[in-house]
């Protein structure tokens, strides 16, 4: 029993690198020639800005970037996929983010 070419199915494995809070710092740090200690507080001051101003309702606009906006979502019926049992799903509030035009232009440049 082989395996004819056509039953093969080619698995990509997923290669994207995800940047963590600590190498953001590293970054920042290096950019703006700071110590390690600077620039994990400059970082952490201002995600704790953007998250306050989410929480306060407001919409963060970062020119060049993207914007983030709060969205109201509205309570909802639902299914259970497996038993297709209705459920309610609660009202919630969820983050919207969409790319500025420049931000949209260097990722399509670079792929």
């Amino acid at each position: 029993m082989g395996c004819s070419s056509n039953a093969v199915i080619n698995m990509k494995k997923n290669t994207t690198k995800t940047i963590i809070r600590a190498e953001l710092a590293t970054s920042l740090g290096s950019t703006f020639k700071l110590h390690r200690f600077q620039a994990e507080e400059f970082l952490e001051a201002m995600l704790e800005e953007i998250g306050a101003a989410l929480a306060r309702g407001e919409n963060v606009k970062l020119t060049n970037f993207g914007t983030l906006k709060l969205l109201a979502k509205r309570s909802r019926v639902g299914r259970n996929p497996k038993t297709l049992q209705a459920a309610e799903i609660k009202a919630r509030r969820a983050i919207s983010f969409r790319p500025s035009l420049k931000l949209k232009a260097r990722l399509n440049r670079e792929s």
